[in-house]
């Protein structure tokens, strides 16, 4: 395989921190295959395979690379055959750390259980198991405190219970918990969240991390009222557009532009007002196409909602009275977290004396095992600095979707802190979809803005080629991308560095295809007899059905076997929902129904199934 000048660099480059920013289709796993297949046969120095620690997202692509080293060593093996290294290394494949962060936290505490006091026989909770038992103990506590009568308490049950049950309550504390989980030192990100609300004065407030984040997020919002507003005045100056809405709309614009050319708060307070704008002026001329002036007007809805949001969770009372309430409301936040705190240390007796542990606490007792604290500082532990003399590079695929705990695991059996860099991160930020999961990429970006393109101990390389899809994919892909991508909204810009570029040369020349939209009028009143009996999922499945049918035999694609074009079968194709729960059943019954062969893989969880659910409730 020939390889491209930034792919070459990949594979090549040792002895720094290397990010790679990998576009969709980019070869991005078969560059790090291979980096990993030139580390044990090609270098100078040539290492083991289990010297290298290689961090995957899930087990199954762990196995598929451990998988595809394997067989790049046979196939090195079959040239070199009395090559004693390459015979090591298949010995040590499967001994390999290709591994789940997950699953390494897990040997790191099996292997130095001893040097934080846990018993051996420790086993993983089930989800089912787990569940009951944080309800347990959120019982408890909760009883205990309520027969304390403390003041504090009951003042914090006032504030936020609601109905005739501390449901609530229990949901609060959780979602606290869990969310701090994501924290190396959950406890003192924890008592962070307490300062703002100790600010006195508005400055206080104002210089506050809260201030600081509420002036951010209406910027974000202005800016994209703003690009709506852009659009709705160029849709007013079309021949058939509606003109006489351009006034109102270039007020309101002004407005937006003047709120975000405040300095601070207490001026954003006093300005918000300036955004509304004024009344759009009546439509009577009949030139005017009802589609541009409805599309004016939804616009208009859009950044009105956009004012509410901002007004409602932001600017719904001057900064002097949010400085009172929020200091106010300090001792009811203290005990949220004195209360999150209470539920983590029985949480965690609970499970120690069940000999339990969860997937949280594999990343927090690794990181126990790894790290010490001293001086105020945070520093590998003897445990990782063996760690250390072990790996000879730390290689992290995804690394989008990594976050603060999982950082600091990894860079403390890095040698990073001995100012040798060893770390091998590669990603792509446009594809993170975890922050639900709490993954983190801003860590990505933060050393994607941070690390030299050039030469350097910690360089960044873009991979832009996509070698999977055909050019007119890649257009109409870059081209949606462009509009909708921005800085504040991703956290990345859309631009020539982010775009993907054509790299599959072994396609043949354009056949004429383009990307299609195909739309679905759900419009039962004007629909006919049989389709009016179709639900709108229905008729977009059969819409589905049809466009297929049309494609198999009368459409090519390119056989990954042979290279060649060959027809389309059925087996090439895909369809992608926004979820499966709702829609895979009426596909599949629809796709079957009109003669398409289709399966769909469900993703209903064990505890999530009826049967279980009832007995667990």
């Amino acid at each position: 395989m020939e390889w491209t000048k930034e792919q070459k660099k990949v594979i090549d480059l040792r002895n720094r921190n290397l990010l790679v920013s990998a576009a969709a289709g980019s070869g991005k796993t078969a560059v790090l295959v291979e980096r990993i297949i030139t580390r044990l046969t090609k270098d100078r120095e040539p290492v083991d395979v289990d010297e290298l620690l290689i961090v995957t997202f899930t087990e199954a692509a762990a196995a598929e690379m451990k998988e595809r080293v394997l067989l790049a060593i046979e196939k090195k093996l079959e040239e070199e055959p009395d090559n004693v290294h390459l015979q090591k290394q298949a010995s040590l494949i499967h001994n390999a750390l290709i591994t789940t962060i997950h699953s390494f936290c897990l040997s790191v505490i099996r292997e130095h259980f001893h040097a934080i006091d846990l018993d051996p026989g420790f086993r993983i909770g089930e989800e089912g198991e787990l569940k009951l038992l944080k309800k347990e103990v959120m019982d408890e506590l909760l009883e205990a405190r309520y027969r304390e009568g403390d003041k504090a308490f009951l003042g914090f049950v006032e504030a936020y219970a609601t109905g005739r049950d501390d449901k609530k309550l229990e949901e609060l504390i959780l979602q606290v918990y869990e969310f701090s989980r994501s924290y190396p030192n959950p406890s003192r990100w924890l008592h962070s969240c307490v300062e703002p609300y100790r600010a006195q004065t508005v400055q206080e407030l104002l210089d506050s991390t809260a201030g600081k984040l509420a002036m951010g997020n209406i910027r974000r919002y202005g800016e994209d009222a703003l690009s709506l507003l852009e659009s709705g005045i160029r849709v007013c100056g079309e021949p058939d557009g509606p003109y006489m809405y351009r006034e109102a709309l270039e007020e309101e614009a002004q407005g937006w532009k003047y709120l975000l050319a405040s300095e601070n708060l207490v001026q954003m307070f006093g300005r918000k007002g300036r955004a509304e704008g004024g009344r759009l002026k009546a439509n009577r001329d009949k030139n005017v196409s009802k589609e541009l002036s409805d599309l004016v007007k939804d616009i208009r809805r859009q950044t009105k909602a956009l004012l509410a949001d901002i007004t409602k969770n932001y600017l719904f009372q001057s900064p002097e009275a949010m400085a009172e309430d929020m200091h106010f409301c300090k001792d009811t936040v203290a005990e949220l977290v004195l209360l999150t705190e209470e539920f983590a240390r029985a949480f965690e007796e609970k499970k120690r004396s069940r000999n339990v542990i969860d997937f949280g606490d594999m990343e927090h007792l690794a990181l126990r095992i790894l790290t010490e604290e001293k001086a105020g500082k945070v520093l590998p532990s003897a445990v990782a600095r063996e760690y250390q003399e072990r790996f000879r590079e730390v290689m992290i695929d995804e690394y989008q979707d990594s976050n603060l705990i999982q950082e600091a695991i990894l860079t403390s059996v890095s040698t990073v802190s001995r100012g040798e860099y060893n770390i091998f991160m590669v990603g792509d930020v446009k594809q993170s979809i975890y922050r639900f999961r709490l993954s983190r990429p801003e860590l990505f970006m933060e050393k994607y803005d941070t690390y030299e393109p050039g030469d350097g101990q910690k360089q960044r390389i873009d991979l832009h080629k996509n070698f999977r899809s055909r050019q007119e994919v890649l257009d109409s892909t870059n081209y949606v991308f462009r509009q909708i991508m921005t800085k504040g909204l991703g956290g990345i810009a859309y631009d020539d560095n982010a775009a993907l570029y054509f790299g599959a040369e072994y396609y043949k020349a354009n056949v004429g295809n383009g990307t299609e939209v195909l739309i679905v009028d759900t419009d039962m009143e004007e629909a006919d007899t049989a389709e009016q009996e179709e639900t709108a999922r229905e008729l977009e499945a059969r819409a589905v059905a049809r466009r297929i049918k049309e494609l198999v035999g009368n459409h090519t694609v390119t056989d990954k076997a042979t290279g060649e074009f060959r027809p389309v079968q059925y087996k090439d194709i895909v369809i992608l929902t926004r979820s499966l729960k709702g829609w895979t059943d009426v596909f599949t019954r629809v796709l079957n129904r009109e003669g398409v062969p289709a399966c769909t893989g469900s993703r209903e969880g064990y505890f999530e199934t009826l049967e279980i659910e009832t007995v667990l409730n």
